[in-house]
């Protein structure tokens, strides 16, 4: 039988040894004080599942808590990875307070699974859609250069763009991190971020999850990520299959750089670093302009979405040129570009301008401003662009032919770029 008072007196001196209160050590194991004075003065004793839990936060075993050293042991703690556990659970405790206060969300807490309800009741078959998302190279340029707030915007963006290029409305996201022993100031800026898109966009946040590894990470060094859910009736899934020849082509603008381009910006930097601090026009920095987040357009599309006016979305990742973006493209139909309608951003105009690479080489790894593309029908374009332009700016730059003189190429270019 286990000897209450020598329980009680092992978890008092192990907590005072990481000089903690009774009120503390309550705090991050959710119980009252009164509950741990109970407990260190042996007149009762934690559950299991709460003994594990003072284990892990007063850097010991379960096994020293409860049978004390039966002889002279030898402990490696968490401490001595480089990681703070106490520092961490208090961290983890305020990133909770971000998660979205919604009758939706039914439980989203540290560790455990989301649990959310979602509303079918007008689907007369929902299907339901999830997608992960990572930052991919431009994580690198956001975490070196102090751009934090901005990569968890862009990671929004992105994951929620993934599924509503689809026609599907984002409901819940969550994200993720894998850091070092980082500074907590830092993880609750990137949580909040992560809260502010997804209010904005109408997303349910369910929290921002932290995986703390020291010895894999150094300090201000993290991977993020975002797992993203929605549903939507099987009949407004968009395949494609609705977009007719004569169809308009909308570009979507946005102030950010698609990710798989920074493999290209990293290049270019390396061989002229000294523009990273280089006033484009005059007034913006370069790199400020190089990290701003990619728009994200769940709220305009729900709105053209309720009233049947998309035929088809294409997502630009790269370059307005990449076939790949245009898979959904029905067969024997294609896109054309008129690069002339597009009013090419200052920064894009930089990058050109620096003469590392050709025209053709430049729009094979840019996207000239243009993330997404919005197929719509001719006569109700301009009815379509004025419920745009309340969101984004927006241009026409083209529209859906046969594909007879380029056969299967499903995207061609036409006009010439004003520089």
């Amino acid at each position: 039988m286990l000897d209450r008072e020598k329980v009680g007196r092992t978890i008092s001196e192990q907590r005072k040894i990481k000089g903690m209160t009774q009120k503390q050590l309550a705090d991050l194991l959710h119980v009252s004080y009164q509950a741990v004075s109970r407990w260190e003065q042996g007149i009762s004793l934690p559950s299991i599942d709460i003994i594990y839990e003072i284990a892990q936060i007063l850097d010991t075993t379960v096994d020293f808590l409860l049978n004390g050293f039966s002889e002279e042991r030898k402990i490696i703690s968490y401490m001595d990875t480089g990681l703070d556990i106490k520092k961490l659970h208090m961290i983890k405790e305020r990133l909770g307070s971000l998660i979205s206060k919604d009758d939706r969300l039914l439980h989203a807490k540290c560790i455990d699974p989301v649990f959310f309800k979602l509303d079918i009741s007008e689907m007369e078959e929902p299907v339901y859609v999830f997608a992960n998302h990572v930052s991919g190279s431009k994580e690198r340029f956001a975490m070196e250069n102090g751009y934090d707030r901005e990569i968890c915007i862009d990671l929004v963006s992105n994951a929620a763009n993934n599924l509503i290029r689809f026609g599907v409305k984002p409901v819940v996201l969550q994200a993720n991190m894998v850091c070092g022993n980082n500074d907590s100031g830092q993880i609750l800026m990137m949580g909040e971020a992560f809260k502010e898109a997804c209010k904005e966009n109408g997303i349910i946040f369910s929290g921002l999850e932290v995986a703390a590894q020291a010895i894999n990470y150094h300090i201000g060094e993290y991977k993020i990520g975002a797992l993203v859910i929605g549903a939507i009736d099987r009949k407004k899934i968009l395949t494609g299959d609705k977009i007719r020849e004569g169809d308009v082509i909308i570009g979507l603008h946005t102030e950010g750089i698609s990710s798989i381009s920074y493999p290209f910006i990293k290049v270019i930097l390396d061989r002229k670093p000294n523009i990273v601090y280089t006033k484009i026009d005059g007034v913006n920095m370069f790199m400020d302009e190089l990290m701003k987040p990619n728009a994200c357009y769940v709220n305009v599309i729900k709105e053209l979405n309720e009233q049947n006016l998309i035929h088809g979305i294409f997502s630009i990742d790269r370059s307005l040129f990449n076939r790949r973006c245009y898979r959904t493209m029905p067969k024997g139909l294609g896109a054309s570009i008129s690069v002339s309608e597009i009013p090419i951003p200052t920064l894009f105009q930089y990058l050109y301008e620096l003469n590392m690479m050709d025209k053709e080489c430049f729009l094979d790894d840019f996207s000239l401003g243009i993330s997404m593309l919005l197929v719509v029908p001719k006569e109700q374009c301009d009815r379509i662009i004025k419920i745009i332009e309340k969101y984004h700016k927006c241009y026409r730059i083209g529209k859906i032919e046969e594909d007879k003189e380029y056969p299967d190429a499903k995207v061609w270019m036409e006009g010439t770029i004003k520089w």
